[in-house]
């Protein structure tokens, strides 16, 4: 196996991993949901930590693929960007990832700031919904409309939360906090999965080597 398969076998692993924790999370359905267990929190932030995990698998094929000679550990966005300008060489699937991280309304970005408060800080927002439509639902807000609030807050317009939340750059984190976890996560894993099959369609030849 060359270290281009191997790196790639690495990344659908991140799938697979997270692919477990998402389904165990559905089998277990409406039996103790949104009681904030430890099992819930563990298997909500084991599913982002491993979907975000091939983000940074990606990283490493890309590494591979344009023999650009990086360790793995130095494998990181900047560093890439920085050796394949000095290559001359433009890569399209670091291209498509910058932009993934850089719109704020991406799903790479909602759920990579997810994961950076409960590995910094505390864990993610949570809203559990008893009664009416969404009962038994859970959502999971994005910590950036928290942020919003407290700014509208501190500058004494409140008031304008709701006009923001509506603006086009906010529609997709607004909606993504008011969608249930389950949905939202089984959303996220099939952007993943066409994440991955798109790249690797622009690095192809692996297979073979």
């Amino acid at each position: 196996m060359t270290k281009l398969n191997a790196a790639r076998e690495r990344t659908d692993s991140k799938l697979r991993y997270a692919a477990i924790y998402l389904d165990e999370l559905k089998v277990k359905g409406g039996i103790g949901r949104g009681d904030g267990s430890d099992w819930e929190r563990a298997h909500q932030e084991s599913f982002l930590y491993h979907i975000l995990g091939v983000k940074d698998g990606l990283l490493q094929e890309i590494n591979l693929f344009h023999q650009c000679e990086l360790v793995p550990r130095h494998v990181r966005k900047q560093d890439l960007v920085d050796r394949l300008r000095k290559m001359g060489i433009r890569s399209h699937s670091l291209s498509v990832l910058v932009r993934l991280e850089r719109l704020q309304s991406s799903w790479i970005s909602i759920a990579g700031r997810m994961r950076h408060l409960f590995t910094h800080q505390k864990g993610v927002p949570r809203k559990f919904h008893v009664g009416g439509e969404e009962d038994g639902h859970v959502h999971l807000r994005d910590p950036r409309i928290d942020d919003l609030k407290h700014n509208l807050e501190k500058a004494g317009t409140p008031e304008l939360l709701e006009s923001t939340l509506a603006q086009p750059e906010w529609r997709a984190i607004r909606a993504a906090s008011e969608t249930d976890c389950l949905e939202l996560f089984s959303q996220w894993h099939a952007e993943a999965v066409k994440l991955v099959e798109n790249l690797r369609s622009k690095m192809p030849g692996a297979e073979n080597d």
